[in-house]
């Protein structure tokens, strides 16, 4: 198994960079899920807290087994930034990660610093249908089928998106 490891990539993901997690696969197994989660509008503080809480993740992430691919991007905009993390994952393993570990801790301490009254978030889990989209195709998919929270308020919940809108 080959190791995985991350790679900087300083165009794409709007005006800031992207973090990419293996080499994008182009086959993928039939049972393959794609997590988006996308965070909009954080203030300085709550980017600083984010930037801790997500490079404790992504060494997890690692680790991880049927983990397939990542990318974490994100951008900075008169004072407000945007972070956005696409997952792809083999089958049902991503409880794994999402329910253990660092990222078990991130979750439960990181909705009180992200559900403010200056935020919007986005959560999305669904099957890839053999494709991974690029970062800007995610975060279309996201805004309009995640699981959508406005200042910390739940306004939709998530609908799987029809994949072959989104993607050539």
């Amino acid at each position: 198994m080959e190791k995985k490891k991350w790679t900087s990539i300083k165009e794409g993901a709007g005006n800031g960079g992207l973090l990419v997690l293996g080499k994008k696969p182009t086959t993928l197994p039939d049972q393959t899920f794609i997590s988006l989660t996308r965070g909009e509008g954080l203030n300085f503080a709550q980017l600083i807290i984010n930037q801790v809480f997500t490079l404790l993740v992504m060494h997890q992430m690692r680790k991880t087994p049927g983990l397939l691919y990542a990318e974490v991007g994100g951008e900075l905009k008169r004072g407000r930034g945007n972070g956005q993390t696409m997952t792809v994952w083999d089958g049902k393993s991503m409880p794994k990660l999402r329910n253990q570990g660092t990222h078990h801790f991130a979750m439960k301490f990181f909705g009180w610093v992200i559900h403010r009254k200056n935020t919007q978030t986005y959560y999305l889990t669904y099957s890839a249908g053999g494709k991974i989209p690029s970062m800007e195709e995610a975060r279309e998919i996201v805004k309009e089928h995640g699981k959508f929270y406005d200042q910390g308020r739940l306004v939709r919940k998530a609908t799987p998106p029809k994949i072959d809108v989104y993607i050539s």
